[in-house]
This record gives C-alpha cells, sequence and structure tokens, in this order.
C-alpha cells in the first residue's frame, strides 16, 4: 500500500512540475518574446495531460487545470497597448 502512495505521490509531483514548466515558458513567451511554439507545445500537452487526470479523478486534475488556466491566460492575454507614440 505504501508503494502506491508513492506512484501517486511522484504523479502529481511530475504533474505540478509539468505545469509549471508550462507556465514558465508561456511568461518566457509572453515577456521575452523567445520560445513562443515551445510553449505552443507544452501548453497542448497540459491540455491533455489535464484531460486525462480529470477524467480519471477530477482532485487529481485540479493542479493541471490550474496551470493550464495561468499558462494560457499568461500567453494569451491582451497586451496593453504602450503610452509612448510609435516610432516614425
Amino acid at each position: 500500500m505504501e508503494s502506491l502512495a508513492v506512484v501517486v505521490s511522484l504523479m502529481l509531483l511530475a504533474e505540478l512540475l509539468f505545469g509549471l514548466l508550462a507556465v514558465t515558458f508561456a511568461a518566457l513567451a509572453r515577456f521575452r518574446g523567445r520560445f513562443r511554439r515551445t510553449a505552443l507545445i507544452l501548453i497542448a500537452l497540459l491540455t491533455v495531460e489535464t484531460a486525462w487526470a480529470l477524467w480519471t479523478l477530477p482532485a487529481f486534475g485540479f493542479p493541471s487545470l490550474v496551470a493550464l488556466v495561468l499558462s494560457a491566460g499568461v500567453f494569451w492575454w491582451p497586451k496593453r497597448p504602450s503610452a509612448r507614440p510609435p516610432r516614425s
């Protein structure tokens, strides 16, 4: 029984780390303008993983759902227009 708890704990840890990785790359894509394709691929993989986790057990899927909402929000939220006038 303890080995099952270890397996589930490791799965949850991997899920959290993958979500953190997706949020990090989404932030890099938004604020630095780099790793855009990597962020899109990670968000797509996180979507598949979230769907599987929510289908398996809703309590297991909530951390990845939060990470998915955060990464998609960071990546696609509209940017504020800059206060500076455009260069001519």
